[in-house]
């Protein structure tokens, strides 16, 4: 079979109509979320300390906020039945985009467990070690990593459209080519790809083992005032755990069999089997854009301190306004 040929990528057309709907919503409700963290994050008077998990935060809502804010885009892309009407580097930019949040936000994750495990097992050399350092040292790599595997997006561009036989084009929804080695190249880089997500993902599992069988251990701990940090610091890891089942891992169990499948090394004759693989990877990368919503719910929204920073800054916007009413009414007074 030709790669060239449209059923080879074909979907169920209610996948369109998921991806408007799914993608709508984590706009508005992912972009004044995420902008929110940002803002407790960096300007929250009652924690100015900076820590090694607050920069792994800080650096995690601003690669899903990066994702967030260029969204619309794509609820027009697949609002006009999967019709890309920018340019080839815009396709190449917010396709790349896309594998940087993605890759980020797994390297983010596993890091806030790893420190969170530090903070339960040896809370006084974590406490005094130069972790802010290392923190900066590891986000430079993480950011240079992921941005610096996405150049190469950027400089074949136009291998990510492609015309179709309806004249509508496609963004990220094929790889057309008959050339063996670059297929070959597509089917090396995917595989790193899930296995950047085993490792992160073994890495958090591990983390969370630990954790518990310290809390098990320790038991005489939780009668402690640490108890609370130790309590804490395992349900947060639980959390990422959630996170990286429900967004991440349908995602990459999927993956490796539908690249084999649209590069043709897998070559299943039944037409319904195509649509149905390209259904279900459709519904699971959707799945996996949900997490630069849980993120911020996570990490910022659950806590007291950040709920009692929301009570203060909605305090300050209310007296604000009764200040201006005040103000307009001596005015016309």
């Amino acid at each position: 079979m030709n790669c060239t040929e449209d059923k080879l990528y074909e979907s169920s057309a209610f996948t369109s109509t998921f991806f408007v709907v799914i993608y709508s919503l984590l706009f508005i409700i992912g972009l004044p979320e995420n902008i929110a963290a940002c803002f407790y994050l960096l300007y929250n008077k009652a924690n100015k300390r900076l820590t090694e998990v607050k920069i792994y935060m800080i650096n995690l809502t601003l690669a899903d906020l990066m994702f967030v804010v260029f969204l619309p885009v794509w609820v027009d892309y697949y609002n006009n039945g999967r019709n890309w009407r920018l340019s080839d580097r815009a396709c190449g930019f917010l396709g790349s985009l896309f594998y940087i949040n993605t890759y980020s936000t797994l390297c983010f994750l596993s890091l806030i467990s790893f420190t969170r495990y530090l903070a339960v097992s040896r809370p006084l050399r974590t406490a005094q070690s130069k972790q802010v350092i290392r923190a900066v040292i590891l986000t430079a790599v993480i950011w240079t990593g992921t941005v610096g595997s996405s150049i190469n997006i950027l400089i074949r561009s136009s291998n990510h459209t492609n015309k179709r036989q309806d004249n509508k084009t496609s963004c990220f929804e094929d790889y057309c080519s008959e050339d063996e080695s670059v297929r070959l190249r597509l089917l090396i880089i995917h595989s790193i790809m899930v296995l950047t997500f085993v490792v992160t993902f073994g890495v958090v599992i591990a983390n969370y083992s630990l954790i518990l069988r310290k809390l098990l251990i320790d038991k005489v701990a939780l009668r402690l005032p640490q108890g609370k940090l130790k309590k804490r610091a395992s349900r947060m890891v639980l959390m990422v755990l959630v996170i990286y089942s429900l967004c991440f891992l349908p995602y990459h169990m999927i993956q490796l069999p539908w690249v084999l499948f649209v590069l043709n090394f897998w070559k299943p004759e039944d037409d319904t089997c195509r649509k149905s693989f390209n259904d279900v990877h459709h519904v699971t990368l959707g799945l996996m854009c949900i997490n630069c919503v849980l993120d911020p719910i996570v990490y910022c929204f659950l806590t007291k301190d950040f709920r009692r920073y929301l009570r203060e800054w909605m305090g300050y916007l209310r007296n604000n306004c009764v200040l201006k009413r005040q103000k307009s009414q001596t005015i016309h007074s």
